[in-house]
This record gives C-alpha cells, sequence and structure tokens, in this order.
C-alpha cells in the first residue's frame, strides 16, 4: 500500500527516437517507452490506493504536444480521481498551471504546485503540506498541526526554472537542512545530493548515461502491516514513514553495454564473438527492452580500433540477422572501439617510446591522459579524457 507516488519527467511530448533499422516490434516498445512507464506509474497508483501522484519535471509541452498527447494524460488523471486519487503538478509558475490545465480541459483531480503556492490535502486523517523546493515555502517552518497530524514534504527537479537549491551557500542552515520536512529531489544525473534528500530518477531513462533506467516511488504514510486490520479499518500513523521510502521500477527500455574482446579478422569473425556473448547470457522473453551497446577492447591497437569503426556497420548487419524472428528482448544499437580503454599501457614509462617517432606521439599523448585523469581539478572527465585521446590517435592512424 502506497499513500503518495511520486513521478519524474514523463515528458510525454518527446518519445524515445526509435532506431530505422528496427523491427516494427522493437520500434514500437521503443517509441512508446515513456507513455508506457507513466501509465505503469499510474496503475500503481490506484492499486496501492493512494491519495494523490505527485508529478515533477516535464509533461506536456504547450507548443509541441499533440491532442492525442494530452488526451491520454486526461484519461490518467481521470482514473486516477475515479479511484480516489488526486494528480498533484509541481509547476514553474502560474502560467504553466494555467496552459496544462486548458490543455488537459481542466478534469477533476488535477491540482498544482508552484514556487509560491503549496498544496494540501487530507490522507486519511493526515494532514500533508507539498511545497516546491525553488520557492521561499521550502525554508519556512512547518506549519503547527491543530490537534492533529501534520507532515510536511518538500519537492524539486534538476529541469525546474528556479534555482538549485543545493548549490554550494553562505547560509549555515539551507532548507534542506532544516527538521521537520521531507525532501525529494527528481533528477536524470548521478549526482551527490545531501544527507535525508531522496533522489527520484525518471520514470523512463533517456540513455545509458542517467541515474537509473526509471522508477517512481512511494511513501507510506499509515501503517497497514498489522493483520487484524481489515482494508475497511482504520489504519495509525507510521511511526517510521521517512523509511517507508520505495523505489518501483517503470521503466519498459533498458540500457546496458557488453564489453567483448576484439578477434582477429573482418566482420564475420566479430559478429560470431558478440553474438557467443550474447547467447551466454540469459534469454529474456518478458521485462523491458534491452537496448545494448558493444564495447570491443582493443588493447593497445590503434589499428585495430580503425578497423572495428570501417566494419561496425556490416558486423551489426550480421548480428541482426542472426537475432532474426527470435522473440527475444533485445536490440544491438551501436558497435565501437571502447573509448573508456586506459591509454596507461602507451605511456613513456612501459612503452619506451623514443623522440620523433609515432610510438613517441602515441606516448606522450598517454601521458597527458594519465596527468589528466590524475589531477585534483582536471579540465575534463576521466571517461572524456580518454575518449579524446584514442581519438586523436585514431585520426592519426586512419590519416
Amino acid at each position: 500500500m502506497a499513500d503518495l507516488v511520486f513521478a519524474f519527467d514523463p515528458v510525454l511530448d518527446r518519445p524515445l527516437p526509435a532506431p530505422e533499422a528496427a523491427a516494427a516490434a522493437v520500434a514500437e516498445t521503443i517509441s512508446g517507452a515513456t507513455a508506457a512507464a507513466f501509465e505503469t506509474a499510474v496503475a500503481a497508483a490506484v492499486e496501492g490506493r493512494a491519495a494523490a501522484v505527485v508529478i515533477l519535471g516535464r509533461i506536456l509541452d504547450p507548443l509541441r504536444a499533440s491532442p492525442a498527447q494530452a488526451a491520454t494524460v486526461r484519461r490518467h488523471v481521470v482514473t486516477l480521481a475515479d479511484a480516489g486519487c488526486r494528480t498533484i503538478v509541481v509547476a514553474d509558475g502560474a502560467s504553466a498551471c494555467h496552459d496544462l490545465s486548458r490543455m488537459l480541459g481542466e478534469p477533476r483531480g488535477l491540482g498544482f504546485v508552484t514556487p509560491l503556492a503549496g498544496c494540501e490535502l487530507d490522507v486519511r486523517g493526515i494532514a500533508v503540506e507539498i511545497v516546491s523546493a525553488h520557492g521561499p515555502l521550502a525554508a519556512a517552518e512547518p506549519q503547527a498541526g491543530s490537534g492533529g497530524l501534520r507532515r510536511r514534504i518538500v519537492v524539486g527537479c534538476e529541469t525546474s526554472a528556479g534555482p538549485d537549491p543545493f548549490a554550494p551557500a553562505d547560509n549555515a542552515a539551507p532548507a534542506w537542512a532544516q527538521p521537520g520536512s521531507f525532501w525529494v529531489w527528481g533528477s536524470r544525473r548521478r549526482r551527490s545530493l545531501p544527507p535525508g534528500v531522496h533522489h527520484l530518477p525518471a520514470l523512463q531513462a533517456r540513455g545509458p548515461a542517467e541515474g537509473g533506467p526509471g522508477a517512481c516511488a512511494t511513501l507510506a504514510l499509515l501503517d497497514r502491516s498489522e493483520p487484524a486490520r481489515s482494508d475497511a479499518g482504520p489504519a495509525g500513523p507510521l511511526s517510521d514513514w521517512r523509511g517507508s521510502w520505495r523505489e518501483l521500477p517503470t521503466h519498459h527500455v533498458a540500457w546496458s553495454t557488453l564489453a567483448v574482446e576484439s578477434p582477429a579478422g573482418g566482420d564475420e569473425e566479430l559478429a560470431a564473438a558478440i553474438w557467443s556473448a550474447l547467447e551466454s547470457r540469459p534469454a529474456t522473453t518478458a521485462g523491458p527492452l534491452e537496448v545494448v551497446r558493444v564495447a570491443v577492447a582493443c588493447g593497445t591497437s590503434v589499428a585495430r580500433r580503425v578497423r572495428v569503426a570501417e566494419i561496425a556497420a556490416e558486423t551489426l548487419a550480421r548480428l541482426r540477422d542472426y537475432l532474426g524472428p527470435r522473440p527475444t528482448r533485445l536490440w544491438v544499437r551501436e558497435l565501437v572501439a571502447d573509448p573508456h580503454e586506459s591509454l596507461v599501457p602507451l605511456g613513456h614509462a612501459r612503452s619506451g617510446g623514443r623522440p620523433g617517432t609515432t610510438t613517441s606521439f602515441s606516448s606522450a599523448l598517454a601521458d597527458i591522459v594519465a596527468d589528466l585523469e590524475h589531477s585534483p581539478a582536471p579540465a575534463l572527465a576521466p571517461f572524456e579524457a580518454r575518449e579524446a585521446g584514442w581519438l586523436a590517435l585514431e585520426l592519426v592512424e586512419s590519416g
């Protein structure tokens, strides 16, 4: 059972782009993943008899959303209302509230939170105050209860037009450190949050670099664990309600990387090696569609890296022929020479490079990348430095 369900960045007007070479079933799954993830969160709220679904981030852009997309959101809002569940949208301002309300035809059960105005609802006798992390209300003292219990929830996300409340500041007691509030922060990035701030991933990841594949989160305020209580009977307040935060997977597309060693030969040998690695994994005919990026390890052979790039298209075509019409939940989207391999073996300390030679250039570049990786304040992230180093060597080799 869940009393509140939190959903971040449904972004229903931006479906995932389906690959042109994908089979019809794969393309349909990918392009429909964002809508399906939102529907999964709605179903979780209905099944858990939640009092409200709190939506953060992007939903529909009035300048690009289609009438069909707006009708889909309206249908979900009405479905939730029929189940006794409100839909609370955290918006950047009053104009965004009016735009979305008009698009959806002002359905019942729809409410809003803005930086200047919160929302209060009653969850089976508990007064719940929801405010935005991007306005002055986040730093305000929680309102005192008038005889009953109160819960205060502060919500924000990285896509909002408001300031980042976790940015460094001179304030000795930042808003998120105030006691008495439960903080939720929606983000697609892997970022460090202060203790006590709960990270909320997007409903559906749009690529492999995100902080999670996709999930909504639930929060229970009432204790329904005692078997003596019936569903119709009263449930007391949950003493450890802050510890009831749970993530529920909603993603319908998962992103992964498959690492393989580069064999000698051309596209046929490489495709066979990748296919062998894929076949060794458990077959899945249900669950999220897995979109795979193949990273081919080439060691210190720059020539082999260039060769892998040259035969990538033919290798992918062979792999997709192997897959054929099999009922598998897998799609190989990309094949590259592993850009994150270390350049250290090429450095002067190990390669014995001599001045005035290509080997000397490679060694010098490897030393620069190693220095960037170990710098206390690097200009590039370590993986970016490696990618740039390999790209430079590949350009020299292919030139």
